[in-house]
């Protein structure tokens, strides 16, 4: 098998015996075989939840059964493992009878008490119906790319900061392990750092001589020595962390996937780029355009791309900010119905916030306790605004909750209430929570994004909620954002994130009666002063 060769892919239909029986056999002379299944009797089977395992690796073929779960961040990822010239081979029921299939990856999104005959389905329907379409092409954005060796070198010999930008697949873990190899061979120091170890498996098969690993807030925490600090999968680390890291090592490296599994880092290197030129106005940036196991324009990361929106990115603005907005609630079966309507609001959602999953795709169309609100100017989305409703629980469901002996999955906020502010009887209330909202980049700080806020408190209250909620990183700039949009600060976490370097913070705004008594409950025990907050 070559790079040259384009990747092939296949979809069986059938029963699940049938269809592994049917790869089995297709696959019976190929060397390396990836299986991501559950099924007991493909023993060299990987679950959908170890796909990271195998990143970095190659193989012939890949067989992803979505029998034991259609878990499209694994499928995204463990895509790229596959070679050039290779076949990948997607196993469904027929396609009729797919989208009532009780898929065992929408465990991840349904609340409690929700079971799988409560999901529509709808993303599986689009799915579907883009199986059935022509591939067209994934776009390619045109940028001056280097070759692998040439980053390399240039990584090596840098002196100040450089941003390194890639599609998955493009050899940029490759290419930092590489440059580390070598300045340590000349006696540098390395550092490297990550949201998470795991994330660097394919530096560390690169790198001879490998580097040092700190999370990110272990680096700030210790300052260790260093000549150059490599800072991989950059866009799934706060802005605010990654400029320290900057300040720490001058000579500093931040590499970031373009467009992929664990998220987008096209809006990340937006707003990454524009500070760093504060800080150092000689910085550069160096692009990996070629892809290494595949030729471009491969049929399957098109296809790919276009299934999961890998590429989606806010589109440009068209407004006239001085001009009124439209509120209005969308159903995901608008989604559904215009796949332009689905891109500018999902870019947005990808814009703004950093990790932004496939599964995320997979939530909006599907999770039942999920509403969607978005601003409109014309035809275009300027705004969006995800909302999860949550809690509502009996009193002695509540009780036992806030005793430590149940946990209901996707009541994030009635269960921070109140195990562990152990505010009694706050799991019985009916919670709104702000799980998502975006303001399109170009016309940010104009109030719009209170003005959302405002609408959908307006939904919650309309919806018989009780309090509206959100939870975040906790930084001044959002703390007082939501102060001025009338919320109060109801619980911060003992913990700092590993990846952020922030504690999280719950903030409630009351709405019922029930609601504003939960309020003064929580301002009678003191609230948390906010010029502490800001200090730390």
């Amino acid at each position: 098998m070559s790079a040259c060769e384009p990747r092939q892919f296949l979809h069986l239909t059938g029963s699940q015996e049938t269809c592994l029986r049917a790869a089995q056999s297709r696959l019976a002379n190929h060397a390396s075989v990836l299986w991501i299944s559950t099924a007991p009797f493909i023993t060299e089977a990987l679950p959908a939840s170890q796909a990271l395992r195998v990143l970095g690796c190659e193989f012939d073929a890949i067989v992803f059964d979505a029998f034991s779960g259609l878990a499209v961040n694994a499928l995204a990822a463990v895509s790229g493992t596959l070679r050039g010239g290779g076949a990948f081979i997607l196993l469904s029921p027929p396609l009729e009878q797919w989208p009532q299939f009780p898929d065992p990856a929408y465990q991840r999104f349904l609340p409690y008490p929700y079971t799988p005959s409560a999901v529509k389905g709808l993303f599986l329907r689009r799915f579907i119906r883009l199986l059935q379409e022509p591939i067209s092409p994934k776009p390619i954005i045109q940028f001056a790319s280097q070759t692998q060796a040439e980053v390399v070198a240039e990584l090596v010999k840098a002196a100040t900061a450089r941003v390194l930008t890639a599609d998955r697949g493009r050899g940029k873990s490759a290419a930092l392990g590489l440059a580390a190899s070598q300045l340590i061979a000349q006696g540098k120091t390395v550092l490297l750092t990550a949201p998470a170890r795991a994330a660097v498996g394919a530096v560390f098969k690169h790198a001879e001589f490998a580097p040092d690993f700190y999370a990110p807030d272990a680096v700030l925490l210790n300052l260790p020595r260093a000549d150059v600090l490599m800072v991989d999968e950059a866009a799934a680390i706060p802005l605010p962390l990654l400029l320290k890291l900057a300040q720490a090592y001058p000579r500093c490296v931040f590499a970031t996937t373009l467009h992929g599994y664990e998220g987008s880092g096209r809006g990340f290197v937006l707003r990454f780029q524009q500070a760093l030129s504060q800080l150092d106005p000689h910085w550069q940036s160096l692009r990996l355009e070629q892809p290494m196991r595949w030729p471009r324009n491969d049929p399957l990361e098109a296809l790919i791309y276009r299934w999961l929106l890998l590429e989606v990115e806010a589109s440009e603005w068209q407004g006239d900010s001085q001009q009124p907005v439209e509120y209005r609630q969308l159903e995901p079966e608008q989604l559904l119905e215009s796949e332009t309507l689905l891109r500018q609001l999902f870019g947005l959602l990808v814009t703004a916030h950093y990790q932004t999953r496939p599964s995320d795709l997979q939530q909006i169309f599907d999770a039942p306790n999920l509403s969607i609100h978005v601003l409109q100017q014309a035809q275009q989305i300027v705004g969006v605004a995800l909302l999860s409703r949550e809690g509502g629980f009996d009193p002695e469901l509540s009780a036992a909750i806030q005793h430590g002996q149940r946990r209901p999955q996707g009541h994030l906020v009635p269960q921070t209430l109140s195990f562990h502010a152990q505010l009694a009887g706050a799991a019985e209330l009916v919670c709104e929570r702000i799980m998502r909202i975006a303001i399109h980049p170009t016309i940010q700080g104009q109030g719009w994004g209170q003005q959302l806020v405002q609408h959908v408190f307006k939904y919650a209250a309309w919806q018989a909620a009780d309090y509206l909620a959100v939870s975040y990183a906790l930084s001044p700039e959002l703390l007082q954002f939501w102060q001025q949009s009338g919320f109060i600060l109801a619980r911060i976490g003992h913990r700092q994130d590993t990846a952020s370097a922030s504690r999280s913070a719950v903030q409630i705004r009351a709405i019922s009666t029930a609601g504003q008594a939960l309020v003064n409950t929580i301002l009678m025990h003191g609230p948390i002063d906010p010029a502490s907050v800001s200090r730390n």
